[in-house]
């Protein structure tokens, strides 16, 4: 029957063509953006752990944890060092580390911190920052890069690069001060791989006599040596992470943060930021859902459709079958095998063009957040999509399998 049914579409193979290609691209279409939401969500909830709170200038928090966390868009205020040093002074906090943003390196994201960085932030869950190769800076004049970062410019251990003032395409080369790289991170597959780090003192230096984005002092001919490092030590900084002795006291740490006095500044929770990004994005997502749908059911009528008005010009064909010992029922089955065999079809080209779509936007979000997405074939879930899918055109299939039914049973072909 199968061969039967395959030979039968062989001969109406332009619109079935047509039809294995709208399903195909509706359920890869349907199985990608849900595929690349949940990974994309997945990556971005894991690429800040360990850190409680995230302390910044009083604004959005949800802008805050992108521009501090994720690198995307630019800080607009600072808060300063004396404000931090207060907060850290609660003995809810066990311990703050500070973060200076501004400056590029080669289209990557500069982050002065402190050794601590290293230790406290983790990733996917609760696990910690490693070296590749090195270790963590330990002089002002000494810098440690994320693995995408030494990668993707061929740099080691004992490499000199400067920095630049802001973004690569407006800034300034800092090219009167070099740094060192002392040390290369493992992959972590966050914002981390993409991130030049320096020292909150090293940071401060590479700007002694900058002012509104003109350099008008070099430091060329100064001996950094002469310079005590406590008195490099910024004054301001972007932002701070976090970290609570207890989680029973977020909330009240949060608002307590919320309410100083001396200085505008806000406490935000990361993962309540995050949730707030996904429910805008699940709103877009919900309507692409929705349309994917709506093309999906679009197709299946139009392949029963083809079915039912192509009956007439197959009367032929089911008088032979008729003739040759094909029962009414067996015809009917004729019918379904070829929904089936469609379905199956573009189900298998659906994987593949889904897996292919995930990994050219993989590329994508990893270029844009640092954030990377996990290939694979098919999970069980998507899975069972595809079956009710299939299931959905079985069903619909049952219409012109009765009429075929009906009509050989009762009324015969003529031929």
């Amino acid at each position: 029957m199968i061969r039967i049914a395959a030979m039968s579409m062989r001969s109406r193979r332009i619109p079935i063509a047509l039809v294995i290609i709208a399903l195909t691209t509706s359920m890869a279409l349907l199985l990608a953006v849900e595929r690349i939401k949940q990974s994309s969500q997945k990556g971005f909830n894991e690429s800040l752990g360990g850190v409680d709170l995230v302390v910044g200038p009083r604004g959005s928090g949800l802008e805050l944890i992108l521009y501090t966390v994720f690198h995307l868009g630019n800080p607009t205020n600072n808060i300063t060092t004396e404000t931090l040093a207060d907060i850290a002074a609660n003995s809810a906090i066990e311990w703050v580390v500070p973060i200076a943003l501004g400056d590029s390196h080669r289209g990557f994201r500069v982050i002065s911190t402190t050794n601590e960085y290293f230790d406290r932030i983790k990733f996917a869950g609760d696990q910690p920052l490693s070296f590749a190769e090195g270790a963590a800076f330990g002089e002002i004049n000494q810098v440690v890069l994320g693995s995408d970062v030494a990668k993707d410019l061929g740099y080691r251990v004992g490499s000199s690069i400067v920095g630049t003032h802001g973004s690569e395409s407006l800034g300034k080369l800092h090219d009167d001060f070099a740094f060192q790289i002392t040390g290369i991170l493992n992959p972590t597959g966050t914002p981390t791989d993409k991130a030049v780090f320096v020292s909150l003192e090293g940071y401060e230096l590479i700007h002694l006599g900058w002012a509104s984005g003109s350099q008008t002092l070099s430091l060329k001919n100064l001996d950094i040596k002469t310079i005590p490092k406590e008195r490099l030590y910024p004054k301001t900084v972007t932002a701070a992470y976090v970290g609570l002795a207890s989680k029973l006291s977020l909330f009240k740490v949060s608002r307590s943060i919320n309410d100083y006095d001396e200085e505008a500044i806000s406490a935000v929770i990361p993962g309540v930021e995050l949730a707030k990004l996904w429910s805008i994005v699940g709103t877009v997502d919900s309507v692409f859902k929705l349309m994917n749908w709506l093309i999906i059911g679009i197709s299946l009528i139009s392949m029963v459709t083809m079915t039912m008005t192509g009956l007439d010009s197959r009367t032929r064909e089911m008088t032979i079958l008729r003739a040759l010992g094909a029962t009414p029922s067996k015809l009917a089955g004729m019918i379904m095998m070829e929904t089936a065999l469609i379905s199956v079809v573009s189900i298998s080209l659906a994987i593949g063009l889904v897996r292919l779509l995930t990994w050219g936007t993989a590329d994508i979000v990893s270029q844009w957040a640092g954030i990377r997405i996990e290939l694979s074939w098919i999970a069980a879930d998507e899975l069972l999509t595809l079956w009710i899918i299939v299931a959905a055109g079985l069903i619909a299939s049952l219409i012109p399998a009765s009429m075929v039914y009906k009509r050989s049973l009762h009324q015969g072909f003529s031929s």
